[in-house]
């Protein structure tokens, strides 16, 4: 789905005509700019915020970061939350920069589009829509009805990679498997992963972080093969797993799976 392309600049003078200061207004070619810091904010909680994205987004007024968010520890809250507590009132007529597209619907928290709308931003650059069914457009529908203006594919590619295992099992139910050597030790979860798969006397094990530091290693359930194993995982909200190459488990993976890389 296309939405409108409007111009905007990370500057609160657009809004309200301020006097020059010594500082120019945002243009056009900062953009890449600010999108960046969003996208570096995204991928320092790659594979720690399951079961939802890692997503960066920076509020931008009068040619400064005046707010900062990433999504937090276990999903929540969501980056555009913690930007706007962060900017506080001045966020009001400033612009903001997130790396996936604000969430429309209720669910243990209130809608983000509903938050920016009301925090008084001017416009937003999104690098990409949520495929999520729950949103899927109707977070940009829901700002630009309020008059908000809205911009997407600002760094998509960058954004597309944090969010690969996201993408992935809202398409397919599970998460994304990686296979690649083994780590040291021997099961830590690599940076960037949810969790590692690996097995122990033929069993399967999944190891995840701990919100307040360390690992916490379970044993899984007996299941009918990989395909049934990635969805159990996948129904967890789990997005990313890492397998290493020299597991017992790669090769009934790699027979029966099309999604490893």
């Amino acid at each position: 789905m296309a939405f409108p392309q409007s111009e905007c600049v990370a500057s609160v003078q657009a809004a309200v005509r301020l006097p020059d200061r010594s500082r120019p207004a945002d243009t056009p070619r900062n953009h890449q700019y600010w999108m960046a810091q969003a996208i570096a904010l995204a991928r320092a909680m790659q594979g720690r915020v399951w079961p939802n994205p890692a997503v960066g987004c920076v509020i931008v007024r009068d040619g400064e970061i005046v707010g900062r968010g990433q999504t937090q520890f276990g999903g929540r809250p969501h980056a555009e939350r913690v930007a706007l507590d962060d900017a506080g009132v001045q966020a009001n007529g400033a612009v903001l920069y997130v790396t996936l597209e604000p969430c429309s619907h209720w669910g243990k928290t209130p809608p983000c589009a509903d938050a920016i709308i009301a925090a008084g931003i001017i416009c937003v650059h999104a690098a990409l829509q949520d495929p999520d069914p729950r949103v899927n457009g109707g977070g940009f529908r829901r700002l630009l009805e309020a008059g908000v203006k809205v911009q997407v594919g600002l760094a998509a590619d960058e954004a597309r990679k944090i969010m690969a295992g996201f993408f992935h099992r809202v398409a397919t139910g599970q998460p994304l498997l990686t296979i690649g050597a083994r780590p040291e030790p021997p099961i830590a979860i690599p940076d960037g992963f949810d969790a590692l798969l690996h097995s122990i006397d033929g069993r399967p094990w999944l190891t995840t972080r701990k919100k307040a530091g360390g690992a916490m290693t379970v044993a899984l359930g007996q299941t009918s093969g990989a395909q049934a194993l990635l969805g159990e995982l996948g129904s967890q909200g789990l997005t990313s797993i890492y397998l290493p190459s020299d597991d017992q488990l790669v090769e009934s993976v790699r027979a029966r799976l099309g999604g490893t890389r």
